[in-house]
């Protein structure tokens, strides 16, 4: 009996031991209090992301729209991106959430307009609207903001990718138009041959290249000779120091191909006509240094474009793209119109 009592103590201390042993598991399990600590700070992480969530507008409502131009300088820009600026505002009273920037060098550069095509993409363009400086320079970064799905309007002046859209003067027919009031100037005048001196703004700019082409082609089968182009950059100054050099050549006229090269041709002609020349200058683009020189009488008429209609209908183009909508026209020739003294009071700004 002795030993029979010994063996169930012994026992009876084996389980109790257990039970103490199951009572350290249970403490050491108590880092589940852990468990629903981190719970709630999960639930609570979820509760705080979800209140961001709807505080940031959902992804594409916001519309990224950019515009790049050639310069900053030419009155040209200036009226195309206020009309432009004009009308994002229009449609923003209108419920249009849109975040709207301008880029443009400060004078014609390739290499900072492509630097500034690439700062649109990397800030999150959904459009760009651009006028290019060359037809071709800036492909590679066009064709990097098309492969992310950013829409591509042209403006005045069109690179050689395609685009969703373009506006701008059919710069071809309007060299043309000027080159079919020098030839009227020049019988009116009583001048049947001569050389005419050729003034754009840069090298490679397609727009111009187009008003310079056009222009020559009016004089096709007529004795009149065409100068070499004179590049002067779009600037008025370098524009009347080249000028002044034709003239000393011995041209009889001068086309300036946009603002700045009439604006310095025009200055040239009233610096050389004052000192008994006759010299017959016609150009492009409507400014005030450009219709002061009309009213003189030392440009006798210049190609006015609408960049407002460029600036306004390029936006309203990119809006309706971003928001899904087929375009109803992609190829828009915006229009000029032919300035002289007979009717330059009626295109002040």
């Amino acid at each position: 009996m002795k030993k029979l009592f010994a063996l169930v103590l012994a026992l009876a201390m084996v389980l109790a031991l257990a039970a103490c042993g199951g009572g350290d598991s249970g403490n050491a399990g108590s880092t589940g209090g852990d468990t629903q600590t981190t719970e709630p700070a999960g639930s609570g992480d979820t509760q705080t992301t979800e209140p961001a969530g709807d505080d940031t507008t959902p992804a594409g409502e916001t519309m990224n729209i950019t515009l790049i131009t050639m310069d900053q300088m030419d009155v040209h820009w200036v009226k195309l991106e206020k009309a432009a600026r004009a009308k994002v505002e229009e449609l923003q009273a209108a419920g249009k959430d849109i975040n709207y920037s301008w880029l443009a060098p400060e004078k014609k550069d390739n290499a900072q307009q492509i630097a500034q095509i690439e700062t649109a993409i990397n800030d999150g363009a959904d459009a760009i609207i651009i006028s290019v400086n060359d037809s071709t320079a800036c492909n590679d970064a066009l064709q990097a903001a098309l492969d992310k799905g950013i829409k591509l309007i042209y403006v005045d002046a069109t690179a050689s990718l395609e685009a969703s859209a373009t506006f701008a003067t059919d710069n071809y027919a309007a060299g043309a138009q000027a080159g079919e009031a020098m030839k009227g100037y020049l019988a009116d005048a009583g001048l049947t041959e001569g050389t005419i001196g050729l003034v754009s703004a840069q090298a490679g700019v397609q727009s111009c290249i187009d008003r310079v082409d056009g222009f020559v082609s009016a004089f096709e089968g007529t004795g009149f000779t065409m100068s070499e182009v004179q590049y002067s950059d779009g600037d008025a100054v370098k524009a009347q120091e080249l000028t002044n050099a034709l003239i000393n050549d011995g041209v009889i006229a001068v086309y300036g191909a946009n603002d700045g090269a009439t604006t310095g041709a025009g200055n040239a002609t009233k610096e050389a006509n004052s000192n008994g020349n006759s010299i017959i200058c016609v150009g492009f683009d409507n400014s005030s240094s450009n219709r002061g020189l009309v009213r003189d009488g030392s440009l006798l008429a210049f190609m006015a474009q609408n960049p407002n209609v460029m600036g306004e209908k390029s936006i309203e183009a990119a809006v309706a793209l971003l928001e899904g909508e087929a375009l109803s026209e992609t190829q828009v020739d915006t229009g000029v119109s032919v300035v002289t003294i007979d009717n330059v009071d009626q295109f002040e700004d």
